[in-house]
């Protein structure tokens, strides 16, 4: 039997998520940050008019696997072999710097390795909805500059999904790291032969039924068969979601499934996960030590500027072309977010890392737009 007030609680969350996105994205801001505050005003740091209970959090479960799914689907692989070189020196440079710095600054301040691995895996992952948003204001998002930012954004979400699946698997359930490292090889490459060869004539099969929706159906089981033998050996389901959407990216049926999730996860499971992060933020967890804040803070902020940008610099772009694609490289956002859900789900997190990812996310989504504008003044 449902909750009696699940049903009550349910409307007011999609209300909300729908509302607080649209006041952002009036103010130019990535839709997110919306959902992120209203769940802070309806959680326990806010009005404390809702919690996260069992049947919203598996929501929010649900949520994150769309948006894993969504985002292999809208991988693009031709453009990433297009970009490049440059593309890969800025996703190297904005993945190792902050991965490094964050697991430092970790280990500073006496925590567990699997802490510091996860909080620079965190650290590690660019949301460029923001950067996009700016740079279609200042009509450059078909710069070099701006094509350079959105390939290397992809190549830097892979490589974080990489790291992310070792720092759990390692970490998460005490075995030989030998054994573990071979189970995730061998994940990888069982689903890299059923994803290449057995997904199209699978879904082809599904096709030639004549069900309505029965591709869409189909793509979602995938999904969650690969999310689910993800947690079987240890990695993430999210993981195993992004692979599948991967996978499925490279068939003719793409934009069939990628349509047919979008209005089910975006309308429902995607702003619930969102939501449900501002309802387990808590702003009392923010308010630790003021020093290792500001340089948590700093480290979100220059270890992607300085690393994307010399990756920029290395493959050729001027200084000042350098510097917008490190201010680019900047904000965080959604794997950030789940990252942090994982962790904290896992015991890795507490509370307080938790709601310091969401500041970081915060913080590093306001500073880039301002900073990009400057930066073109002036340019033809």
């Amino acid at each position: 039997m449902i909750h009696e007030h699940v049903l009550f609680h349910l409307a007011v969350i999609l209300v909300l998520a729908k509302y607080g996105s649209a006041l952002f994205v009036r103010l130019k801001l990535p839709p997110v940050l919306g959902m992120l505050l209203a769940g802070l005003l309806l959680g326990p740091s806010g009005l404390h008019l809702l919690e996260a209970d069992v049947a919203i959090q598996w929501l929010a479960r649900l949520g994150v696997i769309f948006l894993l799914f969504a985002a292999g689907l809208e991988t693009d692989l031709d453009q990433m072999r297009q970009q490049g070189r440059i593309s890969v020196l800025v996703a190297l440079g904005g993945v190792l710097l902050p991965f490094l710095a964050g697991m430092g600054l970790e280990f500073a301040y006496g925590a567990s390795s699997a802490k510091a691995a996860v909080m620079g895996t965190m650290l590690t992952a660019t949301s460029v909805s923001v950067t996009v948003m700016a740079l279609i204001d200042l009509k450059r998002l078909r710069s070099p500059e701006g094509t350079t930012i959105l390939s290397a954004a992809v190549i830097d979400d892979v490589i974080g999904f990489l790291l992310l699946t070792f720092s759990f698997a390692i970490y998460g359930g005490g075995e030989h790291i030998l054994w573990v490292i071979a189970k995730v090889v061998l994940y990888f490459g069982v689903t890299f032969l059923v994803g290449s060869f057995l997904f199209r004539p699978f879904m082809e099969l599904s096709r030639r039924i004549h069900i309505e929706k029965a591709v869409v159906s189909m793509g979602i089981a995938l999904c969650f068969i690969f999310a689910w033998a993800a947690e079987q050996v240890g990695v993430a389901e999210i993981t195993g979601a992004y692979l599948a959407g991967l996978y499925l990216s490279q068939t003719e049926f793409r934009r069939t499934i990628l349509e047919g999730i979008e209005d089910l996860g975006q309308s429902f499971f995607v702003s619930i996960f969102f939501i449900t992060i501002g309802l387990e933020t808590y702003i009392e967890g923010i308010s630790g030590d003021p020093v290792y804040i500001v340089l948590l803070a700093s480290i979100a902020l220059f270890t992607k500027l300085i690393g994307a940008g010399s990756g920029a610099l290395l493959g050729g772009f001027s200084p000042i072309q350098a510097l917008r694609v490190g201010v680019g490289m900047i904000p965080r956002g959604e794997v950030a977010l789940i990252v942090a859900s994982m962790a904290m789900d896992r015991g890795i997190f507490s509370h307080v890392e938790f709601s310091l990812t969401v500041l970081v996310v915060v913080i590093t989504a306001l500073i880039p737009p301002p900073v990009l504008k400057l930066s073109y003044r002036g340019s033809a």
